[in-house]
């Protein structure tokens, strides 16, 4: 099939988010083609598209012949995959393996940006993630009822100062801190578990940093936020999010904000570079 403007293809891993990215980009008419990465995908994924494939996370020549087959121009990446998967080679057919072995190296902005290069190839746009969820964007200032108490804001300066030091490594985009001690970075584990793992080394009274990096890319690399993890910084013993402005997925802002409040917590949105930045 010839490539369309009206045909998007959403690549799907876990949570809501690409279910929401289907639902606006439906709402603005768009033809929506759903891959949903098997062992990831939320299942209402698969309702809320036009056409619906699933494949294996390595399954990339697949991946491919799909989207030609039904007419994709662009492309949009939403969902959390970890990386996790590339400890075993053997999950990757041999588009996927050349992939990888063209990458140099294996951080999400070298495997990721092959990605979008070898879209292009095929003619095939990769867009920016949040394309479609512009008003989900954190907004700057505090997003609370409760504003951040003098000791949290000193935790959220030294969570920045260890965020801008890491992301740019591509070990994480989470930082947790208390009492201007860092208890956990995020890694391979995601930010949920990174939760929990600062919450077992020094229980109550956690300051949670999310910042995505002067030299994300956009089309891939957007710190996301949304329900699951406010569940899990009430129970892990969060007093406070600070979340990059402009640059983090607020998923279902309203419903974020209010079981913010509902649980105690603060959250505002930070713009590091800025002079009054915490």
């Amino acid at each position: 099939m010839r490539p369309s403007d009206d045909s998007l293809a959403i690549i799907a891993g876990s949570g809501r988010f690409p279910i929401l990215v289907a639902q606006e980009a439906k709402r603005q008419g768009r033809r929506v083609v759903g891959i949903g990465v098997r062992g990831w995908v939320h299942p209402e994924f698969a309702t809320r598209v036009d056409v619906y494939h699933e494949l294996d996370i390595g399954a990339l020549g697949i991946l491919f012949e799909r989207l030609k087959r039904d007419g994709v121009s662009r492309v949009v990446l939403a969902g959390k995959v970890t990386k996790q998967v590339l400890l075993d080679p053997a999950a990757f057919d041999a588009a996927g393996r050349s992939l990888l072995e063209s990458a140099p190296d294996f951080s999400v902005q070298a495997l990721l940006g092959q990605l979008g290069s070898r879209l292009a190839g095929e003619g095939m746009t990769l867009l920016d993630s949040s394309s479609f969820l512009q008003e989900f964007l954190c907004p700057a200032g505090v997003l609370s009822a409760r504003p951040p108490s003098a000791a949290e804001r000193e935790d959220v300066a030294l969570g920045v100062r260890v965020a801008q030091a890491i992301t740019p490594l591509d070990i994480g985009q989470t930082v947790v801190v208390k009492r201007r001690v860092v208890i956990a970075v995020e890694a391979l584990e995601g930010t949920d578990a990174a939760i929990r793992r600062a919450h077992e080394l020094a229980g109550e009274g956690l300051v949670v940093v999310k910042l995505g990096g002067a030299a994300q890319d956009r089309r891939f690399d957007l710190p996301v936020l949304g329900l699951d993890s406010i569940k899990v910084c009430r129970h892990s013993g969060v007093t406070c999010l600070a979340l990059e402005a402009g640059n983090t997925l607020l998923l279902e802002r309203h419903a974020v904000v209010a079981a913010i409040d509902a649980a105690g917590l603060c959250a505002l949105g930070i713009e590091p570079g800025a002079a009054n930045a915490p």
